[in-house]
């Protein structure tokens, strides 16, 4: 758990132990005492935070984290692969197709990683790859994650009001994605039982889509470099023979 102010700076962190709703809310009274008015709470999808947060301070607003979101999205769209992977290896076919089907599994399964790669972070290559496994797989769960997915960044990256990504979710609903496979019905789930929450820096002004633990990382990895951490390369350097000369040699034992 970290806290910081609308400053960005660092006002603590703790890693809890159990991160049940008793211990949670016992961080957030001390808070509270304390007379911190806490207005946005960033989490993961931990079913004890949103009941916590709400029970001591039910006017905060609770973003779910976006790379959380795409985590759980991402996890059931994998296994919707894995068994359409599965299938598509274990399908019984001519002996003459037999060995150009194990080509094309082993192909998908070396490069499965790039439907899962938004497409401005793909190289030419890796572009003419994902080409290829999709001319190969067309009209299969391989192609429908990478149009899926495209229709999720439509409403977390495209949509500018929450009424409008609602709107593309209701068109998502229509479509049918649920129907395809249990994993896409999972993720279509999840999205209305949490839309809410994912677009709150849609409902709500100053509030961003990333949680304050990834801000955290960019922060200790800010710190990390040498113009903040120490003043030269060599200070560092320095720095790290002291430590370990303490370490190990272990002075005055």
């Amino acid at each position: 758990m970290v806290i910081r102010d609308e400053h960005g700076r660092l006002l603590f962190s703790i890693r809890l132990k159990q991160r049940d709703s008793w211990h949670i809310q016992a961080i957030l009274r001390w808070f509270r005492m304390l007379g911190l008015r806490i207005k946005a709470f960033y989490v993961d999808f931990w079913l004890a935070y949103p009941p916590a947060i709400k029970a001591v301070y039910p006017e905060a607003h609770i973003q779910y984290d976006f790379f959380h979101t795409i985590q759980n999205i991402h996890r059931h769209l994998y296994k919707a692969l894995t068994a359409y992977r599965k299938a598509f290896k274990a399908a019984a076919t001519e002996p003459a197709q037999a060995e150009v089907r194990k080509v094309l599994h082993k192909h998908l399964w070396q490069h499965r990683y790039l439907l899962f790669t938004n497409e401005e972070n793909l190289s030419a290559e890796q572009h003419q790859i994902l080409d290829e496994l999709l001319q190969a797989h067309a009209d299969t769960i391989v192609e429908y994650i990478v149009l899926f997915r495209q229709q999720l960044r439509t409403i977390f990256n495209d949509c500018d009001t929450f009424a409008l990504a609602l709107d593309h979710l209701a068109l998502l609903r229509l479509d049918g994605w649920a129907d395809l496979s249990a994993g896409f019905a999972k993720v279509m789930a999840f999205l209305e039982k949490h839309i809410h929450n994912m677009l709150t820096y849609l409902r709500v002004p100053d509030i961003q889509r990333y949680s304050l633990s990834e801000c955290t990382v960019r922060t200790l990895r800010r710190i990390e470099k040498v113009r903040q951490g120490f003043k030269t390369h060599q200070g560092r350097v320095n720095h790290l023979k002291l430590l370990q000369w303490r370490r190990y040699l272990r002075p005055g034992a």
